[in-house]
């Protein structure tokens, strides 16, 4: 049986668009999170009942969450010119070619379009790569089928959820999702997928070095795949499903070494949640995952019953996308969840993302 629990909103971070997720650097107060203009309605795709990005529209946005508690944007318009900026991480040690605090961010997937044109363009999947503090690009790692891992394996469609673990290996988790069929049956155009990426192939793959791939694993997620994070017990990676079609009707899934070794998706740790988009691991353990169509954020305590999230303050997460886990120096160890409102049919710049307390959990 669910509990609930009541959680403090720390605050809000307004005018943001379609922000799908936000992460905060080591510093435990500087915030990065992702803007993308998205329309629902275009009658050329799915008969106007999908998601379709505006490509060139999206941009990074950096905020500080202060010692003290005060929460403010420092830079809306951090990086330009972007296209479907959705899942992000940062690396927290140094690695041979990036500094810790680099940020790796996931975008450039489908479906997306110019404006409001009668025809879809050729995606551009990639994995951002950036300076947080200057807003200087340290590179792009490709996605697409012309790409080294698009060759060894297939093109990304949209690649969604991103973590990094402490050694920097980068995981992607790719939700096909331009089959012009309005049918959520309908076979995806390539297999959903997590990909993990060593660290040390990751320069290889930005410079286009044959071979590059050869270290890079992936579990096949028949359901789909949305968020992903690390868990801090383990460094292992976590995944949620995010389908309509989803056999197990919404899955919670631990991907240890054994998985990406076969590539063979594990049975799920927990079930029939719905469509989920963000995931989250404790410190003490606790498992949280969102559903966006329900608004439901809940949380799974090492011991216990499963406990249902709610303010303290009314606040409007309609969609709670792919959140993060962090520990924010405001609350000196204990744990916040930063949760981006991914604002579908919002006008730009009305979406917000909201950080709340998750003392004890």
């Amino acid at each position: 049986m669910t509990e609930q629990r009541t959680v403090r909103l720390m605050g809000v971070l307004d005018g943001c668009t379609n922000p799908e997720s936000a992460e905060l650097l080591p510093d435990g107060e500087t915030i990065v999170f992702g803007n993308c203009r998205l329309v629902v309605g275009l009658p050329f795709f799915r008969a106007g009942k999908a998601l379709v990005y505006l490509r060139g529209e999206a941009f990074v946005s950096r905020a500080r969450l202060s010692a003290e508690g005060k929460l403010e944007v420092e830079e809306r318009h951090l990086i330009d010119g972007l296209s479907a900026t959705l899942g992000c991480d940062v690396l927290r040690t140094d690695t041979a070619d990036f500094p810790a605090g680099t940020v790796f961010h996931v975008a450039g997937g489908g479906p997306v379009t110019d404006g409001e044109r009668a025809a879809l363009v050729a995606p551009e999947p990639e994995v951002l790569i950036y300076d947080p503090l200057r807003g200087a690009l340290l590179g792009r790692l490709p996605l697409g089928p012309d790409s080294v891992l698009g060759r060894r394996f297939n093109g990304l469609e949209q690649p969604n959820g991103c973590a990094v673990d402490s050694k920097g290996t980068l995981y992607v988790g790719d939700i096909p999702n331009t089959n012009p069929d309005p049918d959520p049956a309908a076979p995806p155009p390539v297999p959903p997928a997590v990909y993990r990426i060593p660290a040390g192939a990751i320069r290889g793959l930005v410079d286009g070095v044959e071979g590059a791939a050869d270290e890079v694993r992936r579990v096949v997620m028949p359901g789909y795949v949305n968020g992903l994070t690390i868990s801090p017990l383990d460094d292992v990676c976590w995944a949620v499903s995010c389908s309509v079609v989803d056999p197990v009707k919404g899955g919670l899934y631990r991907l240890d070494a054994e998985a990406f070794e076969t590539g063979v998706q594990p049975d799920p740790v927990h079930r029939d949640l719905g469509v989920l988009d963000g995931v989250g691991v404790t410190r003490r353990g606790t498992q949280i995952v969102s559903n966006p169509r329900t608004g439901d954020i809940t949380a799974f305590p090492v011991d216990g019953p499963p406990v249902l999230l709610v303010s303290d303050e009314p606040h409007p997460v309609k969609a709670p996308a792919d959140f993060n886990v962090v520990y924010p120096t405001a609350l000196g160890g204990e744990p916040a969840l930063l949760v981006p409102d991914i604002g579908v049919g919002y006008e730009p710049g009305t979406a917000s993302i909201a950080v709340f307390d998750l003392t004890g959990l």
